[in-house]
């Protein structure tokens, strides 16, 4: 096989040359079938997987190696469809041509084995050193209680809502993301300025970007990981954010830098594959901007502060927007919350208060309205507690 997908990836380096586009393994496929025919005697579905290493590795060249001449195929590997592959009993099936077939003993010491064996098979990865099987878990039911995320450059800010009730708000700062990054973006700025050689130049700002990727990937890691063990029977709604920096061309330089180096892709592919239950994204647009308690029209004085004319309040702008995002993807799945309900605004108005230092002083644009509302809330909280 390692000979198919040699001919496959120059097939496609060779396209990819003469149109300047890398071709799909679809398009790879039909190219290649009269070739792989009249070679191989395999099973025909053998090819799909030749195709998408083919083009991988095409990518990967084009991404990371193109010092070199053509891109090389060195390792032995090949990937398997799930319509070659079955599993029986302790060992692996494998089809090779029609009625024609090889078995493969497993190793069953992965404590998973036996819940992850009862899903439908994904793909099969071989190589000379081990055997890696991937399953497709099914897409379970949402879960009773909903947690909505708001992700933000410096925190990550969520509202449980179980029942109609706001159950519990939370908010965990990540300040070493934004440190990592302007960090190493300092570094290759110097390395850049200072080595001359382009060889030893480029390879050294690679390192960088090596070890900046798998910082933050590891610090992301562990946030998500802390908040999916604390809500394991929870329904995550996160904003949809792909559209987020095309339409990011009007802002500041400053701006689309942060935006740009954000990793909230990775962060909610985190997310969703180590929570139990399906994930909802809702359409981001306004969660800022309205009111979700009545509806109004939203003012920021100060950064951290929403302030709502309607309400009277001023709330805190990153927990506010926990809440719309929750209120949001509970109306998409079919459970609203009555949020101006007269039972539940008392609670959400003192959980998502905006807390001055000193309340006695209004914050910078405060006005003594908004101040005062904030101070009587306040005292009814503490007379409760005491």
């Amino acid at each position: 096989m390692r000979e198919a997908i040699r001919y496959g990836v120059m097939k496609s380096y060779l396209q990819w040359k003469n149109s300047g586009y890398v071709p799909s393994p679809i398009d790879l496929r039909r190219e290649m079938k009269p070739w792989f025919d009249s070679r191989y005697s395999y099973a025909k579905h053998h090819i799909n997987p030749v195709c998408r290493s083919s083009v991988a590795i095409l990518k990967s060249f084009i991404k990371n190696h193109q010092q070199k001449r053509y891109p090389e195929v060195r390792r032995l590997s090949i990937r398997l469809d799930s319509k070659l592959v079955k599993i029986a009993g302790d060992k692996i099936r494998i089809t090779i041509r029609p009625g024609e077939y090889d078995y493969i003993t497993i190793n069953a010491r992965n404590k998973k084995w036996r819940e992850y064996s009862k899903y439908r098979i994904g793909e099969v990865l071989i190589t000379d050193k081990i055997i890696a099987i991937s399953f497709i878990f099914p897409n379970n039911d949402l879960s009773d209680e909903k947690v909505g995320i708001d992700i933000n450059f410096g925190s990550i800010v969520g509202t449980v809502v179980n029942k109609g009730e706001v159950k519990e708000t939370f908010t965990e700062y990540i300040p070493n993301i934004a440190r990592i990054q302007n960090d190493f973006s300092r570094r290759r700025r110097q390395l850049q300025k200072h080595i001359k050689n382009k060889k030893k130049r480029y390879k050294k700002l690679k390192e960088s970007r090596g070890r900046q990727r798998n910082r933050i990937r590891d610090s992301l890691h562990k946030l998500s990981s802390k908040i999916v063990s604390r809500h394991l029977k929870s329904t995550f709604i996160l904003e949809d954010l792909r559209t987020i920096k095309r339409n990011s061309n009007n802002k500041s330089k400053k701006l689309r830098t942060y935006l740009n180096r954000w990793p909230y892709s990775e962060f909610q592919k985190m997310l969703e594959y180590k929570s139990q239950f399906r994930t909802v994204y809702v359409n981001p647009e306004g969660t800022s901007s309205k009111c979700p308690v009545c509806g109004g029209r939203l003012e920021h004085p100060v950064w951290k502060m929403s302030r709502c004319k309607n309400c009277g309040r001023d709330y805190d702008r990153d927990r506010l927007a926990s809440l719309a995002i929750t209120l949001r993807g509970l109306y998409l799945c079919g459970d609203p919350f009555p949020v101006s309900a007269i039972a539940s605004l008392p609670s959400v108005r003192n959980e998502y208060l905006y807390i001055n230092h000193r309340p006695d002083v209004a914050e910078a644009g405060g006005t003594e309205m908004a101040n005062a509302s904030n101070i009587l809330v306040q005292e009814s909280i503490r007379s409760q507690e005491w």
